[in-house]
């Protein structure tokens, strides 16, 4: 009994190390509930603007009590890590204008709307959604928040491609400002590691179809590491032969582009 609860300790201990290592930027000297909705400094602002954060929810602050992670309290514009990837930064919005003094306002004006619809220029930040929480990097720009809107990001520095991920869900970022894990907006065409030894004369070029509305991770190149495929394909597997995967198969790839099904995390331990 006692060996495996130290078993099952250890392996708690790995994984939690592993996810901090991954999604905090920083080393937290303070986590903290706030009591109301509060504006605070996130961490590498070099300007002393605030967001809000909302009320009843914890924050981790860094040693200089600027926000590295929380929860911010409505939809708020802020600067991903790979802002500079970002194309599709305008973002839309109705705004209310009153007719007075020339109209008084107790008056019903039916052939008027003083409703407009206008477009907001991002300047590549990405509209992150109100109530969930966003991670900060030591630089001050998040690498990891959910996204309100749909966004589409260069995949590879320096070279053509684009990628659309989906509003309402959750984009990461590298420390280097390459994507690391989204859900896919629309069906897409992507590369995954190992994509040499899946040349085979198709005019494929490696290239393979994911699933929209599946999440995808890559690694700093731009490479899938595991995400949905689409269609029926025949991949490399880990014993070195060709093996079929079905559509809808949720598969994950190594370092050497070996290929196998994903296995979802399950809850507890044998």
């Amino acid at each position: 009994m006692i060996v495996h609860f130290v078993a099952r300790l250890l392996v708690c201990i790995i994984v939690c190390g592993v996810s901090l290592t991954v999604t905090m930027p920083d080393v937290c000297a303070e986590t903290r509930i706030l009591s109301k909705d509060t504006k605070l400094h996130p961490q590498g602002w070099g300007v002393g603007d605030s967001i809000q954060f909302k009320k009843n929810t914890s924050i981790s602050l860094n040693e200089q009590e600027e926000v590295v992670s929380g929860t911010i309290d409505k939809d708020t514009l802020l600067a991903p890590r790979g802002w500079n990837r970002v194309i599709n930064d305008y973002y839309y919005t109705t705004v209310h204008t009153d007719f007075g003094p020339y109209y008084h306002h107790f008056y019903y004006h039916p052939f008027f709307n003083n409703d407009y619809a206008v477009s907001i220029p991002g300047y590549g930040h990405l509209l992150y959604k109100g109530g969930t929480e966003v991670i900060f990097s030591e630089q001050g720009d998040v690498i990891s928040g959910t996204i309100a809107n749909k966004a589409t990001v260069r995949l590879v520095d320096e070279k053509y491609g684009f990628v659309t991920f989906k509003s309402d869900t959750i984009l990461m970022f590298f420390n280097s400002g390459a994507v690391l894990s989204g859900t896919l907006d629309e069906d897409t065409y992507l590369r995954p590691v190992g994509w040499q030894k899946l040349l085979k004369g198709d005019n494929s070029a490696g290239f393979i179809k994911f699933s929209k509305g599946k999440t995808v991770t890559f690694n700093e190149k731009g490479e899938l590491t595991s995400g949905t495929v689409k269609e029926d394909v025949v991949l490399l597997a880990e014993d070195g032969t060709h093996k079929g995967f079905s559509a809808g198969s949720a598969v994950e790839f190594n370092e050497i582009g070996a290929a196998k099904i994903k296995v979802k995390f399950e809850q507890g331990m044998p």
